[in-house]
């Protein structure tokens, strides 16, 4: 458990470069508004290039350090694609701190026996495969800094399984699973920290396209989730490597 009543102070994240995936989803704009607000420069990606300019605007008008927009369709996205935004990183901001993990699809809610083949490929591109190849891609940059920090978003599904989750829960699952042998590979010879986050039940279209009766606002808030993410991302994540975490959301 990992509490999300962190504050981090202005400054904080100053100097520091912030890659979030899903950029433009309910966590993924808190976790960049917020990082900006402590000092980061984010690199906003995400598929909607309307939609990374209105956060765009949004983070330059609140006086923040003036984000990057990356627009990428991870679903489309093939194992060439992933180089390439490690490199334009490198070259347009010069260094790389942390790398969240967001992105992510719901698919098809149905038994395995019955699971459209081609809906079982296009959310386990998105959501395991093209966190994978990011991953790997932006390792070498990451190895470079003295405190960098990988946050992969799970959902408790992965952990305790989930009938009907078909790939969205096999694909939680495989992000444990990749998160704690790239722990064990990184433990000694680097800095970097990598760690998987289970927010809990948020309010999102991702939680609203699988659950669309519940009333999002009787449902934790993306902002009481988001001091978790921040956490790991600053001087105060630095005890944590290796670990499955769930949020404890902070009070509303």
């Amino acid at each position: 458990m990992i509490r999300a009543d962190y504050q981090p102070t202005a400054g904080s994240l100053e100097g520091r470069v912030v890659l979030v995936t899903g950029a433009t989803g309910a966590i993924g704009e808190q976790v960049c508004r917020q990082a900006a607000a402590a000092g980061a420069t984010v690199v906003l990606l995400d598929k909607e290039i309307k939609t990374l300019e209105t956060l765009y605007d949004r983070i330059v008008g609140d006086h923040q350090p003036e984000p990057a927009i990356y627009p990428m369709n991870l679903e489309g996205a093939t194992f060439d694609h992933f180089p390439e935004v490690a490199q334009r990183v490198r070259e347009g901001l010069g260094r790389l701190d942390g790398l969240v993990h967001c992105a992510a699809r719901v698919g098809q809610v149905a038994p395995l026996e019955l699971y459209d083949m081609e809906a079982w490929y296009r959310t386990l591109q998105v959501n395991l495969n093209a966190a994978f190849m990011l991953t790997q891609a932006c390792l070498p940059l990451l190895r470079q800094s003295d405190q960098a920090s990988i946050i992969f978003t799970t959902d408790v599904s992965g952990r305790s399984g989930k009938p009907y989750g078909g790939a969205y829960t096999v694909a939680n699952a495989a992000l444990e699973g990749l998160m704690r042998v790239l722990a064990q590979e990184t433990a000694d010879n680097t800095s970097v920290r990598i760690n998987t986050l289970d927010p809990g039940i948020v309010a999102s279209s991702l939680r609203a396209e699988e659950y669309p009766w519940e009333n999002p606002l009787e449902l934790t808030q993306p902002q009481q989730v988001v001091g978790a993410y921040l956490r790991l991302l600053g001087p105060e994540g630095r005890g944590y490597h290796g670990q499955q975490l769930t949020v404890e959301p902070a009070p509303r």
